[in-house]
């Protein structure tokens, strides 16, 4: 939590006190902030859905509520907005983790699944973070890898559900992931617009500290087990 702040004390700092400015940190601070025990990654306490709403729900939280995937898909949809194949990068990771969820609803097991989750997060806040990146095709093919792991993890929630809940949940994850990413794309072009780029490598700066969290808990679980 002090780390939080510290970051959040620094981008305040250098942030430019415009209308523009404070919405960067209020969307930082809301990543940073978002208490970790939601990692459980279930908006139902981990029952499975019943129900088209409950699954529609499930689908809807399960993106947000989880900070490694949100704090990806918010880089994914950033790193577009800095690259040639644009939104393409977004649209390639939420089509993967599709599936990516019917890999573990058919019984396949990605190995290391939440280590790879953790270090894509931290990836793509390094992607972000440098000034000179690879090409769009590269970070499109990993944006597309990372969906497969991330995806799988969405299909913990959904695991041994009806079709019914198990398609409103597959369409509620793959919308808020979109919106998010595209939310994302768009005020990443304004801030390339504006001449303030420089904020989007700070942003992955801020998203290679979550990743890291993330990492360092996955070593540490992997390794007590």
């Amino acid at each position: 939590m002090n780390y939080c702040f510290a970051t959040l004390k620094l981008i305040r700092a250098r942030l430019p006190q415009t209308l523009l400015g404070r919405g960067v940190l209020l969307a930082v601070s809301a990543l940073l902030l978002l208490p970790l025990p939601s990692l459980a990654h279930h908006p139902f306490g981990g029952g499975t859905p019943a129900t088209f709403a409950e699954g529609f729900l499930s689908g809807l939280g399960h993106p947000v509520i989880g900070l490694d995937h949100l704090a990806f898909v918010v880089a994914a949809g950033l790193l577009a907005a800095v690259s040639a194949w644009g939104i393409a990068i977004p649209i390639a990771f939420v089509l993967t983790a599709m599936a990516g969820t019917g890999l573990h609803l058919a019984g396949i097991t990605l190995p290391l699944a939440e280590l790879a989750i953790a270090a894509s997060v931290l990836g793509f806040g390094v992607l972000l973070a440098l000034k000179n990146r690879p090409q769009s095709a590269v970070i499109t093919v990993l944006a597309a890898l990372a969906g497969l792991f991330h995806g799988f993890a969405y299909g913990e929630a959904i695991f041994g559900a009806e079709p019914m809940p198990l398609v409103a949940y597959l369409a509620g994850f793959t919308a808020v992931q979109l919106a998010i990413a595209i939310a994302a794309f768009l005020v990443g072009r304004q801030l390339v617009q504006r001449s303030t780029a420089l904020l989007v490598q700070r942003a992955g700066l801020v998203i290679c500290g979550v990743g890291a969290t993330f990492l360092a808990t996955a070593l540490l679980d992997s390794l007590l087990a």
